[in-house]
């Protein structure tokens, strides 16, 4: 009897997209309403997929499910990084997962990836190795395990490549079928597969330069482009149709039938895709003509016997092999007509050449100090892999010629992070879009800016010039930038930081927030041991000893701040190294002058104290500018919300009756009205929390008044409170508390009716897993009145608990 196996691969993966001085990712508006792209996706992807929703015919929830239990999948290191941080919840379902199928399937789902998503055939051999070296090693640290199968990224290969994958005891890959170039079974003749003409439900072996074989999937081209472009995901029934296609009964002989598409397909790319890929799962599991298997397990039960040859250096995603990560090849998303990508080669050159520089560099340097320096820096993920970095200065000391002194350390640490930098500057996005000045190419540039101020601070080696030399001859399709040298110098340069950028950070931020004396700001221990300041009407001026720490590096400095803040959002401030002697003297004349003199002849003093550079609320660290821009914007317009409620209330009927006559209300009358009635509603909303009854009552009447007179309430404004309150009901409903499920669902459904979106993914997950877990508390009536809420089908709810047997009670 024949086998019919169906492996589903997801690649999931976002380019990192951490400001390199930081170590975090600041607000990205695109990503709007959330804070960045990695936040939206996981919210519209990942969280879905471990939790995905299986529906009734009412689009009720009937079960929740997590898909990664039933797929393969590989993970990039840097979003896992990401995840295991920001996302722990849905970090946890993956490697659940993982670890679930290898109980049950006796191989695990997931596959390794190398580090960050290089073009392995682009990379040197010592890069190339690196890559795969780190991309095991985070596998083996997160899994707990060690793979045994890669995805390489954009599927581009070669011999050399895969040989190298080899080398580090992996044993399989997937390509795509346009990759294999001809096939031929045992001891039969070679035919041509070009074009996909060949059988892609088998592995193949390839024969790598060390003789050995190397096992890959080329998954099912026709299919896989459906699921990912076309129709296949509308329905888990349409997924189901699609992957029976992918059989023939004229084969008569065992076939595992491999589909892999990226993994942000389910849910980010296609909505719904989660729940249309876990009702065709479902279904799948149902059957008993096929079985649902992973990479690893299909390689156990369908061992390769024919043999396949593929193009050298070739991808998924390029019909010219690689070159649209080193040419113009025309292959590019997201140009205008007539754009040209000149810029790809030009911009590799340029890396290349400050890559072998900086290779040279750290030869040299770190060969002072270690004992094998690229040993020590395909070992240096370890230090990586951790946030904290709490084991660098130990791992400095295992590789170190000698006992290292504070400086050693210091400058091993800033070489090897140099090194780090410089791979990161190879993630393939930055090629992969139309523009040079786009998101993605600025960002590997700043990885490159952060290698070239390590190289810079660890030795003195001064690199940028040669390198923005070599920018100049990669073009842009934008006039104002005209080439990559100028893109680097306006869109790279400016958000180039120290660690007296960081003090700079510090000392103004804590002019218009109470930050503590010590404080975590990013990858940066801050401490402010002495702060002196005076207010006068709107002006401010404050002087502090602030040190500051990476905790990448460990360098530190103590630094002497001065900031002054006035005429609104106008800050000033100047850094110098501290000298406690002329701190004192410093601190006494500045605020005597500032308490005497004019902001003109302060500024002046200032300029005298403080030599050299000035900070602005423009070096602030993204994220933290529009905190403290917010910050002085909400306590002007609550000076100004008087002033609206007034004219508000003074030309209210005015309003109506032009409403009644259907006559234009004048803007200034309009705005009035919206800025009136949300600071009504925002302040009905706060009360939610104390007396329910009333605030609803009184959300109601504003909402029919602002209905009556064509205002626009901020429904944003209102969300915050009206969500803090549902989820305090619905905890207390947790409980057992009856009178909160029904307040709960109560609130949920005015929400509805007012246009309030309400996130209820975590909650609908709650209760969920409380019901599942055998100790649910919640009475009959009242579990169906908040799952109902909630958009479950209740009779399921209801079901569950019933079928589960009682606890001893007494």
């Amino acid at each position: 009897m024949t086998r019919r196996a169906v492996c589903l691969h997801g690649h999931f993966y976002q380019p990192p997209r951490e400001n390199p001085w930081i170590e975090e990712i600041e607000v990205q508006d695109s990503a709007a309403p959330f804070h960045d792209w990695n936040q939206r996706i996981a919210a519209e992807c990942y969280g879905p997929n471990g939790a995905a929703r299986l529906k009734n015919g009412e689009g009720r929830i009937a079960d929740i499910v997590n898909n990664y239990v039933h797929l393969s999948f590989n993970f990039g290191p840097t979003l896992l990084a990401w995840l295991s941080s920001r996302a722990p919840e849905i970090y946890r379902q993956v490697l659940e997962a993982d670890a679930r199928s290898v109980r049950e399937r006796g191989h695990g789902n997931a596959v390794a990836q190398p580090y960050n998503h290089a073009i392995l055939p682009l990379c040197n051999d010592r890069d190339l190795r690196t890559q795969i070296r780190w991309g095991v090693a985070d596998f083996r640290h997160r899994f707990r395990r060690e793979p045994e199968g890669i995805w390489l990224p954009e599927t581009a290969a070669d011999l050399r490549t895969l040989q190298a994958a080899r080398d580090e005891g992996l044993r399989f890959t997937v390509l795509s079928p346009d990759q294999c170039t001809r096939v031929r079974a045992p001891g039969g003749e070679w035919q041509d597969a070009r074009g996909a003409r060949f059988d892609p439900t088998r592995p193949y072996n390839l024969k790598l330069p060390s003789g050995e074989p190397f096992a890959v999937f080329f998954y099912d081209g026709p299919i896989s482009r459906a699921v990912a472009f076309g129709e296949a995901l509308r329905s888990g029934d349409d997924l189901l149709r699609r992957l029976d296609a992918g059989f023939s009964i004229s084969r008569g002989r065992d076939e595992a039938l491999v589909i892999a598409v990226d993994g942000e397909t389910f849910g980010h790319h296609r909505k719904g895709g989660d729940e249309s890929l876990a009702a065709a799962i479902r279904r799948l599991s149902q059957r008993g003509d096929v079985q649902l298997v992973n990479l690893a397990q299909a390689l156990e039960l369908f061992p390769p016997t024919h043999e396949a040859e593929i193009a050298e250096v070739s991808s998924w995603s390029c019909a010219h092999g690689v070159e649209r990560w080193r040419s113009d090849c025309g292959c590019q998303s997201g140009g205008r007509a007539g754009w040209r990508q000149g810029w790809r080669a030009p911009l590799r050159d340029a890396l290349d050449g400050l890559r072998d520089r900086l290779a040279a560099l750290y030869q040299r340097e770190a060969g002072t100090l270690l004992h094998d320096p690229w040993r020590a820096r395909d070992e240096f993920v370890e230090v990586v892999l951790d946030p904290e970095r709490r084991h660098a200065a130990a791992f400095v000391a295992r590789h170190a010629l000698h006992e290292p002194t504070p400086r050693d350390r210091v400058r091993a640490l800033q070489l090897l992070e140099m090194q780090r930098q410089a791979m990161l500057m190879y993630t393939s996005c930055g090629w992969f879009f139309s523009e040079i000045s786009g998101l993605e190419t600025v960002q590997i540039l700043k990885y490159a800016a952060r290698a070239l101020q390590l190289a810079r601070d660890s030795c003195g080696a001064d690199l940028e010039d040669q390198f923005k030399a070599a920018l100049e001859r990669a073009p842009s399709n934008l006039p104002e930038y005209g080439n990559g040298r100028r893109v680097y110098e306006e869109c790279v340069q400016p958000s180039i930081a120290s660690l007296e950028t960081v003090a700079a950070h510090s000392a103004i931020a804590g002019l218009v927030e109470d930050l503590p004396r010590r404080a975590r700001i990013f990858c940066h221990d801050v401490q402010t041991s002495f702060r002196r300041g005076e207010g006068a009407g709107t002006a401010a001026l404050s002087i502090s000893r602030i040190e500051v720490r990476s905790q990448i590096t460990q360098e530190q400095v103590d630094l002497t701040t001065c900031v002054l803040h006035f005429a609104g959002a106008d800050f000033r401030c100047g850094v110098r190294p501290h000298d406690p002697e002329r701190f004192a003297r410093t601190a006494d004349k500045l605020l005597q002058s500032f308490a005497r003199l004019s902001l003109a002849q302060v500024v002046r003093e200032i300029d005298r104290e403080f030599p050299g550079r000035e900070y602005t609320l423009r070096d602030l660290f993204l994220d933290e500018r529009r905190e403290v821009a917010g910050r002085l914007l909400r306590e002007t317009m609550a000076r100004y919300e008087g002033e609206y409620a007034n004219v508000y209330e003074h030309n209210r009927r005015l309003i109506e009756f032009l409403r009644e006559i259907d006559s234009p209300v004048p803007r200034p009358l309009q705005v009035a009205a919206d800025v009136a009635l949300t600071h009504e509603a925002v302040e009905a909303a706060a009360g939610l929390a104390t007396d329910s009854a009333a605030a609803q009552t009184e959300l109601l009447r504003i909402s029919e008044t602002a209905e009556r007179l064509g205002a626009r309430i901020d429904r944003a404004a209102v969300r915050g409170w009206f969500h803090a309150a549902v989820k305090d009901l619905f905890d207390k409903t947790l409980t057992g508390s009856r009178d909160a499920a029904l307040q709960a669902a109560e609130l949920i459904s005015l929400g509805v009716r007012l246009g309030i979106h309400l996130d209820l993914w975590a909650m609908q997950n709650a209760l969920w897993d409380h019901v599942r877990s055998g100790r649910c508390e919640i009475d009959r009536e009242s579990l169906e009145r908040v799952a109902h809420a909630l958009w479950f089908d209740p009779a399921v709810l209801v079901r569950r608990i019933e079928a589960q047997p009682r606890r001893a009670t007494g």
